[in-house]
């Protein structure tokens, strides 16, 4: 009858899960750096929050970054995460 095309082709999805390395790896680190620092720094969670609020662009831009650089997409997701396990480790331990 007509032209069947597939409902996600294989570069549509390596494209989603870019947006999703960026998305969940950049929240992730994020997260991790907040802990670390709630964890470290002497001050108020408010004003550690505060300082966090400040530097979230710079580890979600370098993920950003970082996700459509990655030679693959799977790499993309796992840096990120792994980066942010590892500093919240820290931050647990600290």
């Amino acid at each position: 009858m007509g032209f069947s095309m597939p409902f996600l082709s294989a570069d549509t999805a390596r494209l989603c899960l870019r947006i999703l390395a960026a998305a969940l790896g950049g929240y992730a680190l994020c997260w991790a750096i907040f802990y670390l620092l709630c964890s470290w720094l002497p001050y108020e969670k408010a004003t550690v929050w505060y300082l966090t609020g400040q530097l979230a662009p710079l580890p979600f831009v370098g993920v950003l970054l970082g996700a459509f650089v990655s030679p693959s997409a799977w790499r993309a997701l796992g840096w990120p995460l792994l980066w942010a396990a590892a500093i919240a480790l820290v931050g647990w331990l600290a």
